[in-house]
């Protein structure tokens, strides 16, 4: 489906069609990203503030409760130090008259009635093991007898330590108040028998305080908040989207890493949950957000965005329609033109309308039209130059032929008239003229660039009489390496004409090296001149053009072998020179070893 509807759009159906699909995707497909982006943003950065929001919440909440609940704790501490305490549970009723039990009575009354307005809880309850009056006249201090046959007082006087008490551990109590309410115990034992418990002291906080605090936890509507101990639930904001049977839910939130939020599943649907130990009691608290919540707000976006785009999408076909149709008048209009010239009517012509871009097709279709006889014309005049271009070629390639003949004959003319010299020197230049043209090639083997600088050396002594002593120190095995043609009889040249024969003496050693260097290979040429200065140096060899008030001589040649050996092998290859002035000059050629064909 894919490879056809490509074949269709480069190669079939109808410009229009094209044209339109075009304006429509250019339309369509920025705005349709856009929006995706824009909603995975979105949603994202509402994810996250909803967690933001309720982790900040569940924070405040569970500090708030850790204090609330942390204030039973303070108030059991205070008493329990408090020597009123002692006295009331263990002093004799003998020796502790009626009128004395009656002022401790009012006496810790209202020390209750304060610490429950400091502490800002609702009870405090004392329960001693004794037949005073004051422990049948009161509420805040009642005989343990009352309370003996509770589960929880028998929990707190087992377990001899502080305890923490729901609403949920009283209900089977029918003496307890009709209020609900969370409690701190904390059993007082004899001083001088400290396994013999005296009394119980119990402070207590409204249930409905803590069930307001947890209530105003969640962020969302459908959110909850779960008080749980051991995996009994002891407080629960439920709603009404929350499961029917929590226990395999409360299973998994007693699993929970405390402080991050995690998915869990339970009938069929998702939540997110994070659950926290609140202070000393060992309790936790979870926070749970219904999955739907969370992204409620991102699908209602989803479902805006896709209304939106739907509509810019039906607007954007309406324009591209029309704007397609629009362009393809002139269009059309050009294309029965062209069809005119297929058919030979080379003198039809455009009237352009509009400026855009088919304005100036037209335009230049109407000029490439007028020029098309000017072409025609031109044609035959330039079938005489191809013609004489042709001539110029073949005598350029009879030229060489006719040099090397003569230089045959005079060859010959020499061995006949007993001249050896003469034969020897024109020897030596057909050789160099035949390396030098190397049948067009313009690669060639090193042992041949060697030979025609060794024949150029040749020449030049027998010209100058011997005044160059050659050295040629060759490695062998780079003989059938391939280099770029006329490399080294330059700077034998150089050499020669710049170095040595401006001497004094006019005579002069040359050494000549090649040898390989890993996968590389270096040619050197050494000489004994009157070497060069730096200004010189770098004029030669810097690689820029000097200015032509400082051009000195041999410098073109230098440059342009260093150009032909950067574009045959790259930058890494080249020249490079040392030179001292009155000690002589040393050129090193890198070329890379490339074995031949």
């Amino acid at each position: 489906m894919k490879n056809k509807f490509l074949r269709w759009f480069t190669a079939g159906g109808r410009l229009g069609s094209k044209l339109m699909c075009i304006y429509f995707l250019l339309i369509v497909l920025p705005l349709g990203m856009f929006s995706f982006y824009a909603y995975l943003r979105v949603r994202n950065m509402v994810q996250e503030q909803t967690f933001s929001a309720a982790r900040a919440a569940f924070d405040d909440t569970c500090l708030s409760l850790e204090r609330l609940l942390g204030r039973l704790d303070g108030v059991i501490d205070i008493l329990s130090t408090d020597p009123l305490v002692y006295t009331m549970a263990s002093n004799d009723p003998g020796d502790y008259t009626y009128i004395h039990r009656l002022e401790d009575s009012a006496q810790l009354a209202t020390t209750f009635e304060h610490l429950c307005m400091l502490a800002d809880i609702d009870s405090i309850r004392l329960y001693v093991n004794n037949d005073y009056s004051y422990s049948n006249t009161t509420t805040n201090i009642i005989r343990i007898s009352q309370a003996a046959h509770n589960s929880w007082f028998q929990s707190a006087s087992k377990n001899g330590r502080r305890m923490w008490y729901a609403p949920v551990d009283f209900e089977e109590c029918g003496q307890e108040p009709a209020q609900p309410c969370f409690s701190s115990v904390q059993v007082i034992y004899n001083p001088n028998e400290v396994t013999e418990p005296l009394a119980v002291l119990r402070a207590d906080i409204d249930a409905e305080r803590v069930a307001q605090l947890l209530c105003e936890t969640s962020v969302t509507d459908n959110g909850w908040i779960l008080l749980l101990r051991d995996g009994r639930i002891l407080h629960s904001s439920a709603s009404d989207s929350s499961p029917s049977h929590p226990d395999a839910l409360v299973r998994q939130v007693q699993s929970l890493t405390p402080g991050t939020w995690e998915t869990l599943q339970t009938e069929g649907r998702e939540y997110y949950a994070r659950c926290e130990k609140i202070g000393p009691s060992g309790w936790l608290i979870a926070s749970i957000l219904p999955h739907r919540d969370v992204f409620r707000l991102s699908r209602e976006m989803s479902v805006e965005m896709f209304v939106f785009v739907l509509s810019v999408s039906l607007a954007a076909y309406l324009l591209a329609y029309l704007i397609s149709q629009s362009t393809l008048k002139r269009i059309a209009q050009l294309t029965g033109t062209m069809q005119a010239v297929e058919k030979g009517n080379v003198a039809v012509r455009l009237e352009p309308s509009g400026d855009d871009e088919i304005a100036q097709l037209m335009s230049g279709f109407n000029q490439m039209m007028d020029q098309v006889d000017a072409l025609m014309e031109e044609r035959m005049e330039h079938g005489r130059q191809i013609k004489n271009l042709e001539l110029k070629a073949l005598q350029a390639q009879i030229n060489p032929h006719f040099l090397y003949n003569s230089l045959d004959l005079i060859n010959c003319t020499a061995i006949s008239r007993n001249v050896p010299e003469i034969s020897r020197m024109v020897n030596a230049l057909g050789q160099f003229y035949r390396l030098s043209l190397s049948n067009g090639r313009e690669v060639i083997s090193l042992s041949e660039e060697i030979k025609h600088a060794r024949l150029y050396v040749e020449i030049q002594n027998m010209r100058f009489e011997n005044r160059i002593s050659a050295k040629w120190d060759i490695d062998p095995s780079i003989d059938s390496c391939q280099i770029v043609k006329i490399v080294l009889q330059p700077l034998i040249e150089n050499a020669i004409l710049h170095g040595i024969f401006e001497k004094t003496s006019k005579c002069g050693c040359l050494e000549v090296k090649a040898c390989r260097s890993a996968d590389c290979i270096r040619l050197t040429v050494a000489d004994d001149g009157i070497g060069m200065d730096e200004n010189t140096l770098l004029a030669h060899f810097s690689g820029t053009a000097p200015p032509e008030n400082q051009k000195t001589p041999g410098g073109y040649g230098i440059r342009n072998i260093q150009e032909r050996l950067v574009l045959a092998y790259g930058a890494p290859y080249g020249l490079s020179c040392v030179s001292r002035p009155g000690e002589g000059t040393v050129v090193t050629v890198c070329i890379p070893a490339v074995p031949p064909p």
